[in-house]
């Protein structure tokens, strides 16, 4: 009886050890995200940062899908993103406008970009946290259900902005 307890608590830290690696790789894999749409909201064309954005997104469900062993399917993930972030319209509308401020040259390409990069940090921080405890759950992405998620990712969304311009002012004061 003693072997066969010992036995299943080995299982059992062996798969908590594993759910932990997993976690790490996801938070490990938005991560990288984050920075690649800061820096795509740099880039100086009005709307292009957008499109680059949003791409980045379903790459990082892909990731994510990939971390889980989820089967993914692109169509869907574009479906079920434009669900959510239509949760989060007034974002995405400073977005869109912070995009377009690049139509101005200099200032407004300085503003407009800075803008991007700190709504598309936070915005891609937020998609991170939501499909990474939905998978994290055992769900996939044909249960992903994007109005219950909605107030998760809005919440994620105010975290990812308030870190994201934490890390902006942290580095303007550092230069």
């Amino acid at each position: 009886m003693a072997i066969l307890d010992s036995e299943a608590s080995f299982e059992e830290k062996l798969t908590a050890a594993a759910r932990a690696e997993r976690l790490v790789r996801a938070r490990s894999l938005t991560k990288n995200y984050i920075l690649a749409s800061a820096g795509i909201g740099l880039v100086p064309l009005p709307l292009a940062d957008l499109a680059g954005v949003m791409a980045l997104q379903v790459k990082l469900v892909h990731g994510l899908a990939k971390v889980y062993e989820v089967p993914f399917k692109e169509n869907v993930t574009k479906s079920l993103l434009a669900s959510l972030l239509s949760g989060a319209s007034s974002v995405i509308g400073v977005m869109g406008l912070a995009s377009l401020a690049k139509t101005i040259p200099v200032l407004g390409t300085l503003a407009g970009g800075g803008g991007v990069a700190v709504t598309a940090a936070s915005v891609t921080f937020a998609t991170g946290e939501v499909f990474t405890r939905h998978f994290e759950s055992g769900g996939t992405l044909l249960d992903f259900d994007p109005h219950k998620m909605k107030a998760l990712f809005k919440r994620e969304l105010k975290n990812g902005k308030a870190a994201a311009e934490a890390h902006d002012s942290a580095s303007a004061t550092a230069a």
